[in-house]
């Protein structure tokens, strides 16, 4: 059990720099504002440094809640998972100097009571895991899109109903407990995390789009939709737009004069589906007929003739679309 706790710690620490460094260098689409960036920086060191107190509770069998650096990241980690799920959900929100308020549970890191305090910052984090999940249930119109996404999220919940269960019973239970029952937890949640992410790498892309669209104003009321769905079927269909491995949103927006804003509404409301998804189905659309059209093409050449940029993007995006590989999807029509 301890080599598997410290397995579990070392994971954690390692996957929280990566995705720091993932979410700061190499996710194009999401928010990058000092706020994002430092609430994320915010999360991710709260819980490191948290796996590192279980981790001089293994090794030394400190007592780490009764230790002030221990408590000071315990109690700041529900703010800044409120202020990260903010700043990625709703990244056009007003900041008001109100939100300092939600600093207030650290103060509770003066109370030498770890049995009123833990408990107390348990409730709270389960209360920013409520105002979470009634953000993401509230997208009632797109929830379709989320069907698998939304495994991970009921598996977070039951996490973290868990964890506010094992947190709220420290002042009956011995502390040996919550820290291994604590430790699990937050490395199962990485799991979770890096595999939600490697599976579905446009995650927080789609679920950013879809609460924009969700609780922000319109940006199409003075847009003619008809007329603008007609451009961008042109653009895909005759002009071959997808063929360009470059492509981007803000490309396809300005040849239909329209902000980015305003087509990646119009995709997200008309197609159910954010713009990256709808350049990939265009590109796996065509791709599927030169397989039939073209038998002596190879693979890889139809791959690089509908806009993907490798062998690997092109196999990977077609799976996803149609749960066949390019090749197993040739050979079932030449049968």
């Amino acid at each position: 059990m301890v080599t598997l706790s410290i397995l579990s710690i070392g994971f954690s620490i390692i996957s929280a720099a990566i995705l720091f460094i993932a979410y700061v260098f190499f996710l194009q689409n999401v928010n990058k504002s000092w706020f994002a960036i430092s609430s994320c920086a915010g999360i991710l060191l709260g819980l490191s440094f948290l796996q590192l107190g279980h981790l001089d509770f293994l090794i030394n069998n400190t007592d780490v809640l009764y230790s002030g650096w221990y408590r000071f990241w315990l109690y700041l980690s529900p703010t800044m998972f409120f202020f990260f799920s903010r700043a990625t959900l709703l990244p056009d929100a007003r900041l008001s100097p109100l939100l300092i308020l939600h600093f207030a549970p650290s103060l509770l890191n003066l109370l030498d009571q770890v049995e009123i305090g833990v408990p107390l910052i348990f409730l709270i984090g389960m209360g920013y895991s409520v105002w979470l999940a009634n953000l993401i249930f509230g997208l009632r119109a797109q929830r379709k899109r989320f069907k698998i996404e939304m495994f991970f999220f009921a598996l977070f919940s039951i996490i973290a109903l868990l964890v506010l269960i094992i947190g709220v019973a420290v002042p009956y239970i011995d502390n040996a407990y919550f820290y291994l029952f604590y430790t699990h937890s937050i490395g199962i949640s990485f799991i979770l995390i890096v595999a939600a992410l490697i599976v579905f790498p446009d995650l927080l892309d789609e679920l950013a789009e879809v609460a924009k669209i969700s609780y922000a104003a319109s940006t199409l009321s003075d847009v003619n939709i008809k007329v603008q769905l007609e451009k961008l079927e042109q653009l895909m269909k005759q002009e071959q737009m997808y063929q360009n491995e470059n492509l981007s949103l803000s490309m396809v927006a300005a040849t239909m004069e329209l902000t980015a804003h305003q087509l990646s509404e119009l995709v997200n409301v008309q197609f159910g589906m954010n713009f990256s998804r709808y350049i990939r189905e265009q590109r796996i659309a065509a791709a599927k007929k030169l397989l039939i059209n073209e038998p002596g093409s190879s693979i890889l050449a139809i791959g690089l003739e509908t806009g993907f940029k490798s062998q690997s993007n092109f196999y990977a995006a077609f799976k996803e679309i149609t749960g066949l590989s390019p090749g197993s999807y040739r050979k079932s029509l030449s049968e």
